[in-house]
């Protein structure tokens, strides 16, 4: 029997809105079907009879996982399954190209040496979904091929990077591309294979959600802290590089509406104000992330609390994450 050489990997909530079309366009592809093999992990969901016998007529392996435990915990069981010598990440709400797998896979033939591949991930229209700093890979789990022998090695992507009582996920896939970097990883782009992901945070209550996943910064920092400064959110514009506009912005935000209350109750309004305005501009900076859309302002008062909260809630997390013997991260 002739193993496959690429193995699609995909965590999944068991959405048949998203995974049906996403198994179907993997049909399309124009690599080889018997070169690739095709793994959905249902991260504590079940599957419908119908996605069950979908998925069985398209040769899909699915896989349930008994509790939510994360896209991570997903992605590490799905690999387990795997026989591919290149495991292909992508999540159930993309559409890829029909080329996607053929493109990646001449790149990999082509150059042996590599361990690691980025595709590239657009919105509707082109757009990249990211834009990296730099020359550096984003990692990101939309489109990404990992050598499955490196990527066992590493003990796949941490698990840790999930809470499990609000479902907030966030920085697992930097946390594996710093590993791999460090691990010594050959890495490369190609910008041929392209998978489409829709607009992110589409839904009102989203920047809150966006500002929430902020908690599971520290334990980046506190694994990566060198990385962590050079490469989270570090922007350049023009002749400066301004790390973490995002949190700053908020800080700002939270920082000038407490000396403004203070200010006001102490009776001085012109300071009041000029703190106010402080603030207010930090917002205008926090509302450019959604393009200004103005649906976003009844909401865009609390997202710089929220983001501060979830550091300052992330601060803790790591002190559990550290003290509990079933917390140690995998490496």
């Amino acid at each position: 029997m002739t193993l496959p050489w690429l193995s699609v990997v995909v965590p999944s909530l068991g959405d048949e809105a998203k995974l049906v079309p996403l198994l179907d366009a993997l049909t399309r592809q124009s690599l080889p079907r018997e070169r690739f093999e095709v793994l959905v992990v249902l991260d504590g969901a079940g599957a419908s009879s119908a996605l069950a016998a979908r998925a069985r007529a398209l040769d899909v392996e699915l896989i349930r996982l008994e509790r939510r435990a994360g896209p991570g915990a997903a992605r590490n069981r799905g690999a387990l399954e795997a026989r591919g010598e290149f495991l292909a990440f992508t999540e159930d709400d993309v559409a890829p190209a029909p080329d996607w797998l053929e493109r990646a896979a001449a790149r990999l033939e082509a150059q042996p040496s590599i361990d690691v591949l980025e595709g590239a991930t657009i919105e509707p229209g082109g757009r990249p979904i990211r834009r990296p700093a730099g020359d550096h890979p984003l990692y990101l789990p939309t489109n990404l091929f990992v050598r499955r022998a490196l990527f066992e090695r590493l003990g796949g992507y941490c698990e840790d990077f999930f809470d499990s009582g609000s479902g907030a996920y966030f920085r697992e896939d930097s946390d594996l591309g710093f590993r791999l970097e460090e691990a010594g990883a050959r890495i490369a782009r190609e910008t041929s294979a392209i998978v489409t992901h829709p607009r992110e945070h589409p839904r009102f209550l989203d920047p809150l959600r966006w500002a929430r996943r902020y908690e599971m910064d520290p334990l980046l920092e506190s694994r990566h802290p060198r990385l962590f400064r050079e490469r989270i959110e570090a922007h350049r514009w023009g002749p400066f590089l301004v790390r973490r506009p995002m949190v700053r912005a908020s800080l700002a935000c939270v920082t000038a509406a407490v000396l403004a209350a203070l200010a006001g109750a102490a009776g001085s309004a012109r300071t009041a104000a000029a703190l106010l305005g402080v603030g207010g501009a930090a917002l205008v900076f926090i509302w450019a992330k959604w393009r200004f859309d103005p649906l976003r302002l009844p909401l865009l008062p609390l997202v710089p609390v929220v983001l501060i909260v979830a550091l300052l809630r992330g601060g803790r997390r790591l002190g559990r994450v550290r003290a509990s013997p079933g917390a140690v991260p995998r490496r």
